[in-house]
């Protein structure tokens, strides 16, 4: 049997016998020419330290760290990593014949700005989609979650619609039977989303800190105030309201009849709604008006006058 064949069969039953893990090991073999040359029997370890007595081209799978294992090769004096080099930002990901492939176009990583792109290589938000989104699966909304709205950018943001307020009055004693009187109707606050970021009170009026679209209303409970029967000037009167943007009606009147005290009437009501287009920081007040005679008409009781804001869009 020639030498060669006789090589073959002893590294064949060294391998066999040897199990799964094969000890390092340097084997000198002579050729059929009388030449010794040197066989290396490389292995692959895994393990949080490094194998001992290393030869050349071993492998080892650095498990130190739990979160970045660590491919290393023995290079003869010390342990190098094996790594993928691409373009910075580069992402890599196993193509159809399994080998590693970028495709910084499609999928880019702006490590400068900590921004993921998918569809360009630019992005220009944490995340920039350029392309459709699809979500599969979303779980029921409950009351207190948000809506999201896209820019003119295509940039998502938390939206406001459907951010809303509600007051009452506490005030009873202005007379709202004077023209262009601002109705003290922000008394007591019942409800008001998003804190003061959206709407804030100043005195008699309500600054809205967001253009948009806004639905306003206003209900005015009323009482003719009879405090002398040898005045006439209280019989027969009442107010009306508009709704006012920095300081000017723009809404329809709110009207109702007159107060007679006649039987004991001496109560009414006036309400005002619109959806208005306002800028960010309008003001918006109510305004009342003399309607008839110049009798005294206060609001009824505190909590029984309210006003109302929702935002539409």
């Amino acid at each position: 049997m020639c030498l060669p064949r006789l090589k073959h069969i002893f590294l064949t039953v060294l391998l066999v016998g040897s199990g799964q893990f094969i000890v390092s090991q340097e084997i000198r073999v002579v050729d059929n020419k009388g030449t010794t040359a040197v066989v290396r029997n490389t292995t692959v370890s895994t393990g949080a330290l490094p194998p001992t007595s290393p030869v050349l081209n071993d492998i080892w799978f650095d498990t130190s760290d739990s979160e970045h294992q660590i491919v290393n090769i023995w290079n003869g004096s010390a342990w190098q990593e094996i790594t993928f080099t691409g373009a910075p930002g580069s992402i890599f990901f196993a193509a159809s014949d399994g080998t590693p492939e970028q495709e910084n176009d499609q999928l880019f990583w702006d490590e400068t700005n900590n921004r993921l792109g998918v569809g360009t290589p630019s992005p220009a938000q944490s995340i920039d989609v350029n392309g459709s989104v699809r979500v599969r699966t979303m779980e029921q909304a409950s009351h207190s979650d948000v809506i999201l709205k896209a820019d003119t950018d295509g940039v998502l943001h938390i939206s406001k619609v459907n951010y809303g307020g509600r007051w009452t009055n506490t005030n009873t004693s202005t007379n709202l039977n004077v023209n262009d009187t601002q109705v003290p109707i922000f008394g007591s606050v019942d409800y008001v989303d998003d804190g003061t970021n959206l709407y804030q009170v100043s005195g008699n009026t309500l600054v809205v800190k967001e253009a948009g679209r806004y639905d306003i209303r206003a209900n005015i409970a009323l009482i003719g105030i009879d405090d002398s029967i040898l005045n006439s000037n209280e019989f027969d009167t009442n107010v009306n309201i508009r709704i006012a943007v920095n300081g000017t009606a723009v809404g329809a009147w709110g009207a109702n009849g007159l107060i007679r005290f006649v039987n004991g009437h001496n109560h009414s009501s006036v309400h005002s709604s619109e959806i208005l287009e306002l800028d960010a920081n309008d003001v918006i007040s109510i305004l009342s008006y003399r309607e008839a005679n110049a009798g005294s008409v206060r609001m009824d009781g505190s909590g029984n006058s309210s006003f109302t804001i929702n935002k539409l869009r």
